[in-house]
């Protein structure tokens, strides 16, 4: 009987024999046995059992790929079965059917976000490209480096906790955003029966230290826009001896301007076409704005004037174009990039020079909390009406049973805000009282 590692190992036929089988001892248990063959250098473990009163016989692995240790455990984890009365190789069989029926996580993922981007949302629309990739990009860089080679039925809630609470030591946000996928992703996998239980359920952003953050409310006051304004116009004309860096082009800037006098999404505005635009009115069709519905700006003198300077500029079919020549659109994360600049933010180490440096910190998205807040406060627009110029999905009663757009009441707020613009932001104002007075109408 082999009994050593090393006897496994100086197992062989002798020179008259072409095969050879020797018992193996495991611990009293019988019926293990190693088979050599003259022909090839690797040996069969070998299980021969009787079950229902007929022998059989099963390879459980070949030596040296599988060691003399984890041959004993094959063999007495089939012994178990046998005494159980199920023959091993159809429980192997079984196993393995399982193991070809079983997804891996990345397999899932790639089943799932193929259904995601199909499936219409609570706006009745599939999610948009953006949103896709922006799932893809979680995916990558949070989830698939640990997730990807673990089989759906063996990840854990542990695991998961513990990915995330990774993901929000660096990015909270993204870390609520990763729980969100991972739970429709396994929710699909669920009604799929790839799991029973989805361990992501009753999982809360607390639980991976991702609670939300309190709604941003920063909005520019009117004094505040006017060095906003100011400091666009300085920084774009401000160009001699300067690196392109340090500048503005004219693209951006009147980009920046058009955000602050229309609130709408930097995206919207960057992918700007001239088709859209027909006289005093632009039309975003549904495929770019954020609620998947059409949506119509009025376009104030103001607007009508940048426009008419991008105009002379304009090479192709996007309003606002790309500085590299390439004709294509300007990219939102240039018009973020230049606020940050503005503010001196734009890097690591802060620039105390730059020229809206004491301001507190905002953003772009502040500019369309700015243009809402000034609309409602300081020419008191209805906020409902405010919210359907700002492309918001209407409260589900409201767009089910109030159909009247109020395009005239729209147009109006935004030829009055094109004043104030144009009286407290462009031009310092010599009276604000009276200025102000007048566009509350």
């Amino acid at each position: 009987m082999i009994s050593t590692e090393k006897q496994v190992i100086a197992f062989k036929p002798c020179e008259n024999k072409t095969k050879v089988r020797e018992g193996v001892t495991n611990r009293g248990v019988g019926g293990l046995a190693l088979e050599a063959r003259s022909d090839r250098d690797a040996k069969r473990w070998l299980y021969r059992y009787r079950i229902n009163g007929k022998q059989h016989e099963l390879q459980l692995g070949s030596y040296p790929a599988m060691k003399l240790r984890e041959a004993r455990q094959a063999h007495r984890e089939a012994v178990k079965l046998v005494e159980l009365g199920l023959d091993p190789r159809k429980q192997r069989a079984y196993e393995k059917a399982n193991n070809l029926a079983a997804w891996t996580m990345q397999e899932a993922f790639d089943r799932w976000v193929e259904h995601y981007q199909q499936t219409p949302g609570r706006n009745k629309q599939p999610p948009t490209p953006k949103t896709v990739t922006q799932q893809h990009g979680r995916w990558r860089r949070h989830l698939a480096p640990r997730l990807a080679d673990y089989y759906v039925r063996d990840v854990s809630r542990r695991l998961i906790i513990d990915i995330l609470e990774k993901a929000s030591s660096k990015a909270k946000v993204e870390a609520r955003h990763s729980l969100n996928l991972l739970r429709q992703m396994l929710r699909y996998c669920q009604k799929r029966e790839q799991i029973e239980v989805n361990p992501t359920d009753g999982l809360t952003p607390a639980d991976i230290a991702a609670s939300a953050s309190p709604p941003r409310k920063r909005h520019l006051p009117l004094t505040e826009l006017r060095q906003l304004w100011r400091a666009i116009d300085e920084i774009r004309a401000d160009t001699q001896g300067k690196a392109a860096t340090a500048v503005l082009s004219i693209p951006v800037a009147n980009a920046l301007k058009l955000l602050i006098l229309t609130g709408c999404r930097r995206s919207e505005v960057a992918f700007m076409r001239w088709e859209e635009i027909k006289k005093d009115t632009w039309t975003i069709p549904a495929e770019r704005t954020k609620s998947r519905r059409q949506h119509q700006v009025h376009l104030n003198s103001l607007v009508l004037e940048l426009l008419a300077e991008q105009r002379q500029l304009a090479n192709g079919d996007f309003v606002f174009t790309s500085t590299q020549g390439t004709r294509k659109a300007l990219h939102p994360d240039s018009l973020s990039t230049a606020i940050s600049r503005l503010q001196g933010r734009a890097t690591k180490s802060h620039n105390e020079f730059a020229p809206l440096f004491h301001l507190n910190h905002f953003t772009v998205h502040d500019l369309r909390r700015s243009f809402a807040t000034q609309a409602t406060e300081t020419l008191m627009a209805d906020p409902l009406l405010v919210e359907m110029m700002l492309a918001h999905a209407p409260p589900k009663l409201l767009g089910t049973y109030n159909r009247a757009v109020r395009w005239k009441s729209q147009v109006d707020i935004w030829e009055r805000w094109g004043e104030v613009v144009a009286a407290q932001v462009v031009e310092k104002p010599s009276s604000n009282v009276v200025s102000i007075t007048k566009l509350v109408r």
